[in-house]
């Protein structure tokens, strides 16, 4: 059963009893933003304890972000009560005990007999959601059958519905698909073709709509899966002035930035500094709503490689020379960002960081431009005039000696130049990925003898290592990334 802290609501209603009065702009205190996040905690515990472990990231933070935003529009409703309540018939301010009889009424409806019934609906709603993501993988492959519970509980209108049959793409499953209102345990299942008869669409439709006409039931006319939404979209929270609905908009999505800032923090390394750390969440909150997506959990080095980070290569020219693109979409595939390298195309920005300059992709914590050890200036302090695969492992060895990832820059024997990664492991071992082109034979984790082995020896001086994964990325060149399809 879920529940709120009664201090918390408490802490609320003193809010606005001391100021006279509800105004919109006490939504922003931190009484009522700490009720936000609280009603969300409340939700979300239902809901991550009944997602499938293997549900997308993004569905699962999408959903949350709902969470926030209609936490936020219910606390508004709960404190405009509770504003309402301040003053009797005769227009006079209560005394603070017959104030506190009438917030434990609104607490009690909010908080015990509106939550329990939000709660359930969102766990529902959440699995429907997840189930959504492998229909929409299968395509029309299966049809999709309307089922309920199959017992004396079954709502009549819903069992109107029980048995029809139509495929995933019918828009009847953009209204219908579950659930259908508050409590609902119906269900849809994929189910072969050549065992069932297509429904009539148009009958289907007309069920729908006969089952659903009731105001308070046509809210729940969206399907999750699709809108990733865990409430209605409609739902009677979101009626507020617009200027309330922008001020509840923004303290809701500013919460829910706190929330996965501090989640970000908490799963980057620990050989990072607090600095780096809070830097790297933060800059990843913004990367989110610069893309209007949401990462996801970190990557494994194969995942993040693995020829993900440039899927395209071999079907362009463009694909075949993006090198500078793709060593940055590695690192942000590690952070957990399904993101992939767009070609080098004439004009664009991968073009112009092909040109010497990639370390311009990364900016140190604080904002300022960085630099990397170029390698013409490791070989003045080394008193060396030319490379050669030794000197070259030395410099590897020496420049990213510490755990973490670096972008190498190197020219080749034969001409040409290339943008790459030099990975150290805690184990110690230093790897040379290679996000452009992944070797199946060798894997991720490739030799750095390879690199030593074909490097120039007279290098370009612009070229060098830039130690990246305790760096922020430089959002003006958001653009050179694709968003994932899968």
């Amino acid at each position: 059963m879920p529940s709120l802290d009664p201090s918390v609501f408490d802490a609320v209603a003193k809010l606005i009893y001391d100021a006279g009065g509800f105004d919109i702009n006490q939504i922003a205190d931190p009484a009522a933003r700490k009720l936000i996040s609280e009603t969300v905690a409340a939700i979300q515990l239902g809901v991550d304890a009944h997602l499938p472990t293997d549900v997308p990231d993004t569905l699962r933070y999408a959903l949350e972000e709902n969470s926030f935003i209609f936490s936020g529009f219910k606390t508004f409703h709960a404190m405009r009560e509770i504003g309402l309540s301040l003053v009797n018939d005769k227009g006079e301010i209560k005394s603070y005990s017959d104030f506190q009889a009438d917030v434990q009424k609104i607490n009690a409806t909010y908080n015990t007999n509106y939550l329990y019934a939000e709660y359930k609906h969102a766990v529902g709603t959440a699995q429907m959601a997840a189930r959504w993501v492998g229909i929409a993988a299968d395509g029309d492959r299966y049809l999709l059958q309307y089922r309920t519970a199959q017992d004396d509980r079954v709502r009549e209108d819903h069992a109107l519905m029980d048995g029809i049959t139509l495929p995933p793409s019918d828009p009847f499953w953009d209204k219908y698909y579950p659930p259908n209102g508050w409590g609902c345990r119906c269900t849809a299942v994929q189910v072969r073709r050549d065992k069932y008869t297509t429904s009539d669409p148009v009958q289907a439709m007309r069920l729908g709509d006969n089952s659903t006409e009731a105001a308070k039931q046509q809210i729940f006319r969206f399907n999750a899966g699709k809108t990733l939404k865990l409430f209605p979209p409609k739902h009677p929270y979101y009626k507020a002035p617009k200027a309330a609905k922008k001020v509840i908009t923004e303290v809701a999505k500013a919460e829910s930035e706190e929330q996965r800032k501090a989640r970000y923090k908490a799963e980057l390394p620990s050989y990072l500094t607090d600095t780096e750390r809070e830097a790297i969440a933060q800059n990843c909150v913004e990367i989110e709503n610069e893309l209007a997506m949401k990462k996801g959990a970190a990557m494994s080095v194969e995942d993040a490689d693995k020829q993900s980070a440039n899927p395209k290569h071999g079907k362009g020219y463009e694909y075949s020379i993006n090198c500078q693109t793709s060593a940055p979409a590695y690192m942000l595939r590690l952070r957990g960002f399904n993101l992939t390298a767009k070609g080098n195309t004439s004009g664009s920005l991968s073009q112009y960081l092909a040109r010497q300059r990639s370390f311009e992709a990364w900016l140190n914590p604080d904002g300022s431009a960085c630099s990397g050890v170029l390698t013409v200036d490791w070989m003045a302090a080394k008193g060396y005039k030319r490379m050669n695969a030794k000197r070259y492992k030395e410099y590897f060895e020496e420049t990213c000696k510490e755990q973490g990832v670096y972008v190498l820059t190197i020219g080749w024997k034969g001409g040409g130049g290339h943008a790459t990664i030099l990975q150290r492991f805690e184990d110690g071992t230093l790897a040379y990925i290679e996000p452009q082109v992944y070797s199946a034979a060798l894997g991720a984790k490739r030799p750095i003898d390879e690199l030593c082995n074909d490097g120039g020896a007279v290098p370009y001086r612009k070229r060098g290592i830039l130690r990246i994964d305790n760096k922020i990325f430089n959002k003006k060149f958001l653009s050179i990334f694709d968003k994932a399809t899968d």
